[in-house]
């Protein structure tokens, strides 16, 4: 039964009560970019002789996307858009700092980790999307990108927290030199080269030719963000979107599948004899390539090199990790190699886990991977992300999980494990920040709503670890990184 406040007998105890104590909450992994056609105020004029190349790439991209189904059908809006904000341009916030604020305000969210990349606004030439580019080009559009992302987060200092692309070229100095920038801009972390370890690009990330960077974030106290996707070839995407559709552009048909409205499934299989019950995003979210770094900086002896270093998986599940971190201690146990401590020594002393598209599955694992690893990430504005019903998202996924486990998810972790500024963004809580009887009411989340969780994002999904492919990567991961650590041994 519900019980009124009574006000009278407000006083300080009464008022310090946890309970009436705002949730500060801080998004792990957010996205931040222009449309395409904007980035060329951002671009050095030096290129623009490449920028045709871009749009083309950007003309593709498109139609792929329309084919997933976005923008949002009327139907999905009806579930998913009560409040109106999707359709009376939500979005724009994607590059509207204003338009921004007033989004994730609105649902009670103080500070976000901005990444780049999205579906309607990949960074030029940087981009994994983008066909490929040469070191240079790549480093023109990682450029391009940070100075629109210093002026978009100098509308909220300390709030709007960039994550900035660094590429190594022409060297390593201009690349630190990138980072100290960054850290001069109020940042708290980086976005590495996107293409490390794809066959033919960048090395792993276990050669030593990466020290220079491990270096500056140390000394900088930058941390190094691995996002969903990492580890892939440049240019894929572009390529299959040009082999479907040939160099034609203009808008898909929208009639081949859909990311976004589950029930338009029927439509694509009206006879029903598809297994599927999910969004292909919810089996992007829970690839591989990403998770291969874990193991990486342990056996190449970065983690001992740099024992400062933080490494966070962001918009990465974290259901896999109890799985993957007992497979490495066997390994260990059987072939300790270089390694000065154990693998779940490294992951509790460097790591974190930023959980966008949180799932059960990641609520459950919480403590087998350390509580105060797990962060909240919202992914707005993209169409698999929380926005805008992140209250309700909350509600369904840590509904039961208590409150100081709650609070810590959802914000006290971020802001411990980066360093944030606690004292403005408990002010901004103040304002904004939900309460834990507003956030946790009691109140049912629409079924249909938590349908879309589910299609979306799989969120009732299991484990996803697949023993084989992890033995193939392990392997070879650890021959290369043995390789690399003598290789360096020899040349010191």
């Amino acid at each position: 039964m519900r019980a009124s406040f009574d006000v009278r007998n407000a006083d300080a105890n009464t008022l310090s009560r946890p309970e009436l104590r705002p949730y500060t909450i801080v998004s792990a992994d957010s996205h931040v970019s222009l449309p395409p056609k904007m980035y060329k105020e951002y671009l050095d004029p030096k290129y623009y002789g490449s920028w045709g190349d871009f749009l083309n790439d950007m003309a593709l991209i498109n139609k792929v996307v329309d084919l997933q189904g976005y923008p949002f059908p009327p139907e999905a809006l009806e579930v998913y858009d009560k409040r109106g904000v999707v359709q009376n341009a939500g979005e724009v916030g994607f590059f509207d700092p204003v338009w921004r604020l007033r989004q994730v305000e609105a649902e009670g969210i103080a500070a976000e980790f901005l990444h780049p990349l999205g579906p309607i606004g990949p960074a030029p030439f940087i981009d994994v999307t983008n066909s490929r580019c040469s070191d240079e080009l790549r480093m023109a559009g990682a450029r391009a990108h940070n100075r629109f992302l210093a002026d978009f987060c100098s509308e909220a200092p300390g709030r709007l927290l960039g994550v900035p692309f660094i590429y190594p070229w022409p060297d390593w100095d201009a690349a630190v030199a990138d980072m100290v920038w960054a850290r001069e801009c109020g940042f708290y972390a980086i976005f590495p080269p996107y293409t490390a370890g794809a066959p033919g690009d960048l090395p792993p990330l276990y050669d030593a030719w990466w020290d220079p960077m491990w270096a500056a974030c140390q000394d900088l106290g930058l941390a190094v963000h691995i996002h969903v996707g990492f580890g892939n070839p440049q240019g894929a995407v572009a390529e299959l979107a040009r082999q479907a559709f040939g160099n034609t552009s203009g808008p898909g048909d929208g009639n081949d599948v859909s990311m976004i409205d589950p029930d338009m499934l029927p439509k694509f299989d009206p006879a029903g004899d598809s297994e599927t019950k999910n969004s292909f995003l919810s089996a992007f979210f829970e690839s591989f390539t990403e998770r291969r770094p874990l193991w990486q900086l342990m056996w190449g002896g970065v983690f001992d090199r740099f024992p400062k270093l933080k490494v966070v998986f962001s918009e990465i599940h974290a259901d896999w990790l109890p799985a993957a971190l007992a497979y490495l201690e066997r390994a260990h146990a059987a072939e300790p190699g270089p390694l000065k401590l154990t693998p779940t020594e490294y992951w509790q002393r460097h790591c974190a886990v930023g959980t966008s598209l949180m799932r059960y599955g990641d609520v459950a694992v919480r403590h087998e991977i350390g509580l105060n690893k797990m962060m909240f990430g919202s992914d707005y504005p993209h169409t698999e992300g929380t926005w805008p019903n992140t209250h309700d998202w909350i509600r369904t996924t840590l509904g039961s999980v208590p409150e100081v486990e709650a609070r810590a998810i959802l914000g006290e972790n971020a802001i411990d494990f980066y360093g944030l500024d606690r004292a403005l963004l408990e002010r901004t809580a103040k304002r904004i920040g939900p309460l834990h009887g507003e956030l946790f009411n009691g109140q049912p989340v629409d079924p249909k709503l938590i349908r879309h969780f589910e299609f979306r994002a799989g969120i009732n999904k299991p484990v996803n670890f697949n023993i084989d492919q992890m033995n193939q990567a392990f392997e070879e991961d650890r021959a290369g990184a043995l390789k690399a650590l003598a290789t360096s041994a020899k040349n010191a």
